[in-house]
């Protein structure tokens, strides 16, 4: 009985070209899907560019219509026969739009920043005390427009952090916008730097005022991530703010975690490495520790 040898196909044969034939159009094929999806993508961006630039154009002319209409009644004071009450809630005004447009201008830079790949983390041992107290001056005139009064509730004792400054007080600029703008009038913010019972470093940021549901926290937390909805939805709401904060304390390996309810208010938490020798990644709140949490 003749022993049969292996099947073999020369590069010559023609079941040879076949295969290659068929790599290559398959080849081909896989290649025209991902040229067909690099083009749908390009589309949606440049969609969601346009919708973003749109309603940027209404957020930033708005603030800054009204700093040129009352500076210009200012500087023409006496032909307008302005009282100085009127000169003073005028004042108060053109402030109030220079610091929304101000914030407007902030929030465009950090996601430009952020996804242009230009965040420079630089480490220092920061005390969060003085933070929170810088931080509490700036938005001052905001939470004044509001009538929203914020209390500082910080230990009396120094609490540091290992962390970038820069990027910790821009994280909670927005978490304070955020808690300000979802409070009622005469309502109360409260803030303070401590050492948890972990001992890690931690901002805490407390409002009595909307609140988010479930589903809203994940929105505002996931913005960033969305990328043909997170632009043109920057100003909706929380905005970006919420998802900008945990982005900056992830980058520190920190993390932002959220314990809200709907109509019952929001507690947030800023949680950083309390010195250089922490390398391991943080573990911020066990599984099932806290109910009704949305946790990052």
């Amino acid at each position: 009985m003749r022993a049969l040898n292996p099947f073999s196909a020369d590069s010559g044969s023609l079941l040879a070209s076949y295969t290659r034939r068929l790599a290559d159009t398959m080849a081909h094929k896989r290649a025209e899907r991902v040229a067909k999806a690099a083009h749908q993508e390009g589309e949606l961006l440049l969609k969601s560019r346009s919708q973003f630039l749109a309603n940027m154009n209404h957020e930033l002319r708005t603030p800054l219509n009204a700093v040129i209409g009352f500076a210009t009644m200012l500087k023409e004071a006496d032909a307008y026969n302005l009282g100085s009450d009127q000169r003073r809630a005028y004042a108060e005004y053109v402030l109030q739009s220079a610091d929304l447009l101000l914030g407007h201008i902030n929030t465009i830079l950090e996601i430009a920043a952020i996804e242009g790949g230009d965040l420079n983390i630089t480490n220092a041992a920061v005390d969060l005390r003085e933070l929170v107290r810088k931080a509490l001056e700036r938005i001052k005139i905001r939470a004044g427009a509001a009538t929203v009064i914020i209390v500082d509730k910080s230990s009396e004792k120094e609490v540091y952090a290992w962390c970038d400054g820069e990027r910790v007080a821009q994280a909670l600029d927005h978490i304070l916008q955020t808690a300000v703008s979802s409070s009622k009038a005469n309502g109360q913010v409260l803030v303070r730097a401590i050492y948890n019972e972990e001992g890690q470093s931690e901002i805490t940021v407390r409002d009595k005022g909307e609140g988010f549901s479930t589903e809203e926290a994940k929105l505002a937390l996931g913005a960033l991530e969305r990328v043909h909805r997170g632009l043109d939805q920057s100003f909706a709401k929380s905005g970006a703010g919420l998802a900008i904060a945990k982005k900056f304390l992830e980058l520190q390996d920190g993390r932002l975690v959220l314990k809200t309810r709907k109509g019952q208010g929001t507690l947030a938490r800023l949680i950083l490495r309390p010195n250089s020798t922490a390398g391991e990644r943080l573990e911020v709140i066990p599984p099932g520790a806290v109910k009704n949490s949305t946790t990052v």
